[in-house]
């Protein structure tokens, strides 16, 4: 039994009207169970901590998961990964260097209309000792179009963060580094891949379940999508 406390995080960024709380256990991260277990008990990593929420009349946030080996690709991700064929997507270590800090700040300017800043995010680099890095995709040019920073847990592979360049709307970057976590986690033998979680009404979420076979965590049990 985990240790620790209920907080208010303030407005939920999910469902409009409510509040989001959070269990945060003692010590964070806990020093009695792994990352990789607490993936299955609804925790996900936010920097160097660990949260699961906990919103009163609320289990909304449901982890979501898919089996690597199992993926199918819909018609739309594979003409999405065709229309990226120029692209080189490699593995890269944690970081926030000034092509990454400028690529960073478009997306968050573009995208969700936030006052861009020099100041590194420590949500992007703080790792919390977990074991992981980032995929970098690059265009013929070698210009950086997208970092997807992930986690490597045992058999599991962890989606963190994506971020891309607004101006390349065309490409589908979201849809194709996605796509690019599956195939590293294919390639490297990695049976999970960890989509973070999945929250019936948030419209900025339904794009998870179009990546299947998945499976979603309701009330301890992995059942499958619907």
């Amino acid at each position: 039994m985990l240790n620790g406390y209920l907080t208010d995080c303030g407005p939920c960024p999910y469902l409009p009207g409510r509040r989001f709380r959070a269990f945060m256990p003692e010590p964070n991260p806990p020093s009695v169970i792994g990352y990789r277990q607490l993936m299955d008990l609804r925790f996900r990593r936010s920097g160097n901590h660990v949260y699961m929420p906990m919103c009163e009349g609320c289990e909304a946030c449901q982890p979501i998961r898919l089996e690597v080996a199992h993926f199918q690709p819909r018609e739309d991700q594979r003409r999405c990964w065709l229309r990226n064929a120029d692209v080189t997507v490699t593995f890269a270590a944690r970081g926030f260097d000034a092509e990454r800090a400028a690529l960073y700040r478009r997306y968050q300017a573009e995208v969700h209309g936030k006052e861009p800043t020099d100041e590194p995010n420590p949500f992007l680099v703080d790792d919390g000792g977990i074991t992981g890095g980032e995929l970098h995709a690059r265009d013929a040019h070698g210009a950086l179009l997208a970092v997807s920073i992930i986690d490597l847990v045992g058999d599991a592979l962890s989606s963190v963060y994506c971020y891309y360049d607004p101006e390349q709307r065309r490409r589908g970057l979201g849809t194709f580094m996605a796509l690019a976590e599956i195939a590293h986690a294919r390639t490297n033998g990695i049976t999970w891949l960890y989509l973070g979680f999945y929250v019936a009404g948030c419209a900025k979420m339904t794009y998870k379940k179009r990546f299947g076979p998945a499976e979603l965590l309701v009330d301890g049990e992995w059942i499958a999508v619907k």
